[in-house]
């Protein structure tokens, strides 16, 4: 045992040095500036040629001094280049130029010395390198053709004088071609990472949206699109409590699933899933087994899966990437970057929510303790009043009290809704409703029925609100162009939708007439606002309401 760790000590000393030696090359190679680099890789190129021909003389000996002179002249070039570099951008078209000369040098090298069997030829992948690292796959490209040309003009007479070289001809064709291809890989993978980088830096800065559908759908798609569309599910959970979320990305589509039971959170704990690959979907066979509201792609069995865990001060989850092409090699790391993010701003938002939840409550606190006690002091007044004079003016003042009143009933009810503490923030409608109705009735002097169905109806409190708005636009409507004198007023609950039906004994719609669905204007907006549906009908006599609205909204 002893014999064994001190052979691991010895292996790691070794390793030592090797790493930082390794790591310094790096860096400095990352730190160099790449034309510098091409300039100095030139020069090097060409004191090496010079010696090599001035040690081994080259085939045939009567073209020796012509090299010898060429050879002089090009090291000048890369000096010159060394000391004064062209004033242009990196990959300017500019830079063309000297690749050309680099390749008419080689090849008249070789021209000079033994043709297609020259060692000079070994000079021109370095021609297709610069210009890879210039113009990435297009630069390997076309640095191949450019080698290929060279190669066929000079090695065409080598042909025809009889002795063959078809063999070389080949051989180093087929060289110049895959040097191409693989650098080119490179190339090509520099580039998607580039523009990958520069999509992930433009991350959209202003998804808060009053629903979480809206900022997460914009979010994850902006992740998917850097993530060559793949698809995504994010699972996250309270801290402090075992109840959470899962949000699945597919094809432009979110889908959420509230998910509080904690038996859930106990098998699949976001921790367990960070840094975790998978070449097939077995990794989300068990997620999706307990996800059933969640519909995804059936078969896996052919995706790459890769996950990251993320935690902030309210919540924790994890991010799974699920790519179903050739996922690259950054993928996994982009993938805990996109976690970290989402992570920051499911906590931006829910520190921007509270802050909202804060000023509805001062704002509700202000209003209680100025507008609705003005109110009912003005009320009070009104009620002195009406005890001093004629029976035919005090029916005027019992008018204007009923209008203050119902005022003083909606600011009543914004104040109640927003006070903290209230166990769910929850109303019953048969309960909050009847004052309300009678209001109305006195109002417009029309007569309103209601039914609620067998069960009970429960709504959040900001809810009540908009539906006593919504049944009080209608019954305006219907009292003042419709001329009715009865409403009836039903709801449904079915599922997570609410009915409401609205229907007046009025004049109707003349025949002539069709429905805009951008009318009753402010009707058809707040349902919008409240993602419901509209729809209105013909009744003989008069017209009906069809409401639609989801329980389930993130309103508030």
């Amino acid at each position: 045992m002893a014999t064994t760790q001190s052979s691991q000590n010895t292996a790691t000393g070794a390793h030592g040095p090797a790493k930082e030696l390794a790591g310094l090359a790096r860096e400095w190679l990352l730190r160099t500036d790449p034309e510098r680099l091409i300039c100095l890789g030139r020069v090097i190129t060409a004191a090496f040629a010079i010696l090599a021909i001035y040690l081994d003389p080259t085939r045939p000996n009567s073209m020796l001094y012509e090299s010898r002179v060429v050879l002089c002249l090009y090291l000048l070039l890369s000096v010159a280049l060394v000391i004064f570099p062209l004033r242009y951008s990196f990959i300017s078209p500019v830079h063309l130029l000297i690749h050309a000369i680099d390749a008419a040098v080689v090849g008249w090298l070789t021209f000079l010395t033994n043709e297609l069997a020259s060692p000079f030829f070994s000079i021109l992948p370095f021609v297709i390198l610069a210009m890879t690292m210039r113009w990435g796959l297009k630069g390997a490209a076309l640095g191949a053709l450019v080698a290929l040309f060279v190669q066929l003009v000079v090695g065409l007479p080598d042909l025809l004088d009889g002795e063959t070289g078809l063999n070389l001809l080949i051989m180093r064709s087929i060289y110049f071609v895959l040097i191409a291809s693989t650098l080119g890989y490179f190339g090509a993978y520099r580039e998607r990472s580039r523009q990958r980088l520069a999509h992930l830096a433009q991350w959209p800065q202003g998804a808060i949206g009053e629903d979480r559908v809206s900022w997460l759908s914009i979010l994850l798609e902006h992740a998917s699109g850097v993530l060559g569309d793949a698809h995504l599910l994010v699972i996250w959970r309270e801290q402090e409590f075992e109840s959470g979320c899962a949000a699945y990305w597919t094809s432009g589509t979110l889908q959420l699933a509230d998910l509080k039971e904690p038996e859930f959170w106990r098998r699949h704990d976001p921790d367990r899933y960070d840094g975790r690959y998978s070449k097939n979907g077995e990794t989300l066979n068990g997620l999706f087994a307990d996800l059933p509201q969640i519909h995804a792609r059936s078969d896996q069995s052919d995706c790459k899966v890769f996950s990251a865990a993320f935690s902030s001060l309210r919540y924790r989850g994890a991010v799974f990437v699920i790519s179903f092409g050739n996922a690259a090699d950054d993928t996994k790391d982009l993938t805990r970057i996109m976690a970290t993010r989402v992570g920051a701003e499911l906590e931006r938002v829910a520190l921007i929510q509270a802050a909202r939840a804060e000023g509805r409550m001062r704002l509700a606190r202000d209003l209680h303790d100025s507008v609705l006690q003005n109110l009912t002091a003005a009320r009070l007044k009104l009620k002195l009043i009406g005890e001093g004079i004629p029976d035919g003016a005090k029916t005027q003042l019992t008018e204007v009290g009923s209008l203050i009143l119902e005022q003083q009933q909606c600011v009543r009810k914004f104040v109640d809704e927003n006070r903290p503490g209230e166990e769910g923030n929850l109303a019953r409608l048969e309960q909050e409703l009847p004052e309300f109705l009678d209001l109305l009735r006195t109002q417009w002097n029309c007569a309103i029925d209601v039914s609620h169905g067998p069960a009970p109806l429960v709504v959040p409190k900001w809810m009540l609100y908009e539906i006593m708005q919504l049944i009080s636009e209608a019954a305006s409507n219907a009292v003042r162009h419709g001329r009715a004198t009865l409403l009836r007023i039903a709801f449904v609950r079915s599922a997570e939708l609410l009915n409401l039906e609205i229907t007046d004994n009025g004049t109707g719609m003349p025949d002539k007439l069709q429905f805009n669905v951008k009318e009753p204007f402010s009707l058809s907006q707040r349902v919008a606002e409240l993602g419901g549906k509209l729809a209105v009908c013909r009744n003989a006599p008069g017209l009906g309401l069809q409401i639609t609205l989801p329980l389930k909204l993130e309103f508030k």
